[in-house]
């Protein structure tokens, strides 16, 4: 609303003391991104132009609506408590602190994390340091910029990319870290620039040097899948197409001797020289052929059934064919990529191939403790590959 002027005053003798200059401001300049001043006959109004979320800047004081939620305060239990935000991206420049949980899509923060990002989908972007807390993400991808140390990063559907790591668990469908040190990792696909003394679990691993570290070994575990829903549904396959095969050669056997008949085989021949046009009937011939015609109905018709079922039998079979491919195919499909290397090794290392059987739960289940202890554990679901402290290692499954 417009200023108004003051009411003059006296002080205590009776002398005037005039009323100070009302203090004005310019509602233009406190109009951001996404908003405008209207003006009306009961004054001006900042409104917004666009569907969108309210940012508001302490330093100036300016009012904008944007599409992302962005954040300068950090979230702590004196500002903010968890948060549960709706929107698509949300930038947070201020520290997340320890205990505290942020519920979102995307996120960027700029600040350290201390506390858990719990992601939906999107994209989670860690400019600076994990540290004792927790990322997930659904359905995307996190990034860690800095550090992450003593905490746990889980994107099962995604990319987990981390410059440094430290006593941390990883579970991802693709991890890549520069420097790893006493960590737990599980992925499909790892790549980690310099391991020490960690557990690594993947279906293809590639790791640029291996070092053990205050006499703990690196541990590598390549994760073979269970093949045998594969082979029990082939040879279940396989015997239905014998036993087709089977029926398929009986049949053609029994065409075979009904052909060789003679009198069938006489009527053949003469009766494919009559289509052709090869050969005319006088009447007398003509009355021989229809008592032949007479004596091999029966023998025809069995021909004509026999030939029906060949051709149903062999369309089973073709099917079957295919379907056999179809599980060989998924079969080979599932062992693609298993494969290990290791460019260098300068420190105790242990390399074994793991079968995971349908049965068993997977290991990205398992409690973080009995993780640690199952990626280490030598039992007879496991075959040593390699063992050593020195050398390169590089193996490919057949």
């Amino acid at each position: 609303m417009p200023r108004q002027a003051g009411v003059d005053g006296r002080d205590i003798s009776g002398i005037a003391l005039p009323a100070s200059q009302p203090k004005d401001f310019d509602l233009q300049k406190l109009a951001g991104p996404g908003t405008h001043v209207s003006r009306e006959k009961d004054g001006e109004f900042l409104l917004a132009s666009v569907c969108g979320f309210l940012n508001i800047d302490l330093r100036s004081n300016q009012f904008s609506v944007t599409d992302k939620i962005v954040s300068h305060e950090g979230v702590s239990v004196r500002t903010t408590g968890d948060l549960l935000l709706t929107g698509e991206e949300y930038e947070q420049y201020g520290e997340i602190q320890e205990k505290r949980i942020v519920r979102c899509r995307s996120i960027t923060a700029y600040a350290d994390v201390f506390g858990n990002i719990l992601s939906s989908g999107g994209l989670v972007c860690l400019k600076h340091n994990l540290v004792g807390g927790s990322a997930s993400n659904d359905q995307g991808d996190i990034f860690v910029e800095g550090r992450a140390s003593g905490s746990t990063l889980i994107a099962q559907h995604g990319c987990i990319n981390v410059q440094r790591a430290d006593n941390c668990l990883i579970l991802g469908r693709k991890v890549v870290v520069g420097q790893a040190t006493n960590c737990d990792i599980v992925a499909e696909e790892l790549t980690v620039e310099v391991a020490e003394a960690c557990a690594l679990a993947g279906r293809s691993m590639h790791l640029g040097v291996a070092r053990s570290r205050r006499e703990l070994e690196n541990v590598l575990l390549v994760l073979l899948p269970d093949l045998s829903s594969y082979e029990a549904r082939i040879a279940a396959l396989q015997l239905q197409r014998a036993l087709l095969e089977k029926v398929i050669t009986e049949s053609r056997t029994r065409i075979d001797a009904l052909r060789g008949e003679k009198d069938v085989a006489r009527y053949l021949l003469v009766g494919g020289k009559l289509r052709r046009h090869e050969l005319t009937l006088n009447a007398e011939q003509q009355l021989s052929w229809r008592r032949l015609s007479e004596l091999v109905a029966p023998a025809l018709r069995t021909l004509s059934q026999l030939s029906d079922l060949v051709k149903e039998k062999d369309a089973e079979w073709h099917a079957l064919e295919a379907q056999i491919n179809e599980v060989v195919a998924a079969r080979d499909q599932s062992c693609n990529g298993l494969a290990c290397t290791v460019e260098r090794i300068e420190g105790e290392t242990r390399i074994r191939a793991m079968l995971v059987r349908l049965a068993d739960p997977p290991l990205t289940d398992l409690p973080h403790k009995d993780l640690k202890a199952r990626l280490r554990k030598t039992d007879a679901a496991t075959k040593r590959l390699f063992s050593g402290s020195t050398g390169r290692f590089s193996w490919v499954y057949s």
